[in-house]
């Protein structure tokens, strides 16, 4: 009898609406995630057309004046008016997918219809590619929209000097450091909120030391998950785009529109069977720490005084694992002290090499927008003096096949990559954890101190954690700390063998929700409009 007379009470209830209004929620833009994003867009109380104009007016603000962090190199010219074509389809038929409506920041060595590719070389001269690269095409068929192209290293001529098109891009946390390269632009507008996701491109550690060095979340998945067409290259056999964003989650969703088989790029043959089959975003709701076993590879990491602050914020990352239920198998030892010199670009690096017949390939895709037919035209044309030192010495080197030293460094590749796999067997670990970096990096100069042209990798560093984009192992960076006396960002990097991409993630996301030490710079603030109820 009383279920019976309970009945209509919730049928009554459920017809009336709630009792009492409904918590109010708040947006903040600076620390805004996707799913805040579309929720807020799904409330109403937010539209692409609004958020894309937050984005440019932190841009004019903290790009263009204030710090003048100067990441942005091309703004697209048509993004307002994509933006209301996407808020008018969302009305009409509901969002295509997570990344619907949302601005993406890209790279400058990404084409993308309608916007030069400037390769961060003034002499390149900044041609508009007749079609998007593979990966733009798959975002805006997610319906994301390009807001901009940002800041690279210098790719055929040296650092920052006169032949870059904007000059060197700054670090949000201290001004006086290095953001980080060579996508360098892609980290400083994350840090800075220009965007809500970006794209940079990984040869030596080229996605991940922007976004550890500008305390966002970087993601390099495993060799061939991501095509490369259509990006202006390094090398072959190390090149990999890799999302950024300020958030694992977020940087899952995108991965999970990146990742994806691509006829004009047949290292996406390799992963098959491991590729996204829907939004990883989704399959971070319960990760844990709890029982995971992660492995410290000791003889990876610097010893000395200058790396004391920053070795400390990596302990605190240990001991912040274990108090969220982590395993910590410290130390593994590999038997080679080596290991870091021997996986450093100096080492193990393949793409000058290959760099020429790659290049030359992206060149005859571009068709007759190509600025020169070839390399060897590029140089003759605009003049060695212009070209780094390490660009002038690929010139000069035999083909892959044709050279003991590649084929010497292309073998111990295959080397490290068995060997990660082979202790993670022996000793039962779900994934290693290493510091990206314990190296203060200062601001680059354009030239050395004797003068001579430069345009090294950030991959080469001392102290730099080169291992994954040597082997084309997956790997995630993680905000997780700062060091003390100057601000600057130490990354906690989850690595594993190859195509452990979703379980990296996974992990990453326990950590960074347990932890929670990323913070946002105080030399970008936030600006009235940022923040409201709904």
């Amino acid at each position: 009898m009383k279920l019976f007379r309970l009945l209509p009470f919730a049928a009554w209830l459920a017809a009336s609406g709630p009792a009492f209004p409904a918590t109010p929620r708040t947006f903040e833009l600076t620390t805004a995630t996707l799913a805040d994003i579309n929720a807020a867009m799904d409330a109403g109380a937010l539209t692409s057309e609004r958020l894309l104009q937050l984005y440019l007016a932190r841009i004019e603000a903290y790009d263009r004046a204030g710090p003048k962090v100067n990441c942005v190199i091309t703004l697209n010219p048509k993004a307002l008016e994509e933006a209301r074509a996407l808020d008018a389809e969302r009305k009409a038929k509901g969002p295509r997918s997570p990344l619907h409506g949302v601005p993406v920041v890209l790279k400058d060595l990404i084409d993308a219809t309608g916007m030069p590719t400037t390769a961060g070389f003034k002499p390149f001269g900044a041609p508009v590619p007749p079609r998007d690269a593979t990966i733009v095409a798959r975002m805006k068929a997610a319906g994301a929209i390009v807001l901009a192209k940002v800041s690279t290293t210098n790719w055929f001529g040296a650092g920052f000097d006169e032949t870059h098109p904007i000059g060197e891009s700054l670090n949000p946390y201290n001004l006086e450091l290095s953001p980080g390269g060579s996508s360098n632009g892609s980290g400083v507008a994350m840090a800075s909120t220009f965007a809500t996701l970006a794209v940079g491109t990984d040869t030596s550690v080229s996605v991940q030391s922007p976004s550890s060095n500008c305390s966002v979340v970087g993601m390099v998945g495993s060799y061939g998950m991501i095509s490369r067409a259509g990006i202006v290259p390094r090398g072959a056999t190390q090149d990999r785009p890799g999302p950024m964003g300020r958030s694992v989650h977020d940087v899952a969703a995108l991965f999970s529109v990146l990742a994806g088989w691509d006829a004009e790029d047949f290292t996406t043959f390799g992963p098959m069977g491991h590729f996204p089959q829907g939004d990883w975003a989704r399959e971070l709701r319960g990760a844990s720490l709890q029982g995971k076993r992660l492995g410290v590879l000791r003889e990876m990491i610097p010893a000395g005084p200058e790396f004391a602050e920053g070795r400390a914020v990596f302990e605190q990352a240990l001991a912040d694992l274990r108090a969220a239920g982590a395993y910590v198998v410290d130390p593994i030892l590999t038997g080679n002290p080596g290991i870091a010199t021997d996986t450093s670009q100096g080492r193990g690096r393949t793409a000058e090499y290959e760099k020429f017949a790659f290049t030359d390939a992206y060149l005859a895709r571009l068709g007759p927008a190509a600025p020169f037919r070839n390399t060897a035209e590029m140089i003759a044309r605009v003049g060695k003096e212009k070209f780094s030192a390490s660009m002038l010495t690929a010139a000069a080197l035999p083909p892959p096949d044709r050279s003991p030293d590649y084929l010497s460094r292309y073998a111990a590749r295959q080397l490290y990559i068995e060997l990660i796999a082979g202790l993670q067997d022996r000793f039962r670990l779900d994934a290693f954890v290493q510091p990206f970096t314990l190296v203060v990096a200062q601001r680059e100069a354009a030239r050395g101190a004797t003068g001579e042209r430069r345009g090294g990798s950030y991959g080469d560093r001392p102290g730099v954690n080169n291992l994954t984009s040597t082997t084309g192992l997956p790997a995630v960076v993680v905000p997780s700390g700062y060091v003390p006396s100057n601000n600057f960002p130490i990354a906690l990097q989850f690595l594993g063998r190859l195509h452990s991409d979703l379980e990296l993630l996974r992990l990453a996301h326990a950590y960074e929700q347990a932890t929670q030490r990323r913070r946002n710079p105080a030399t970008t603030p936030p600006l009235p409009g940022e923040t409201f109820s709904y």
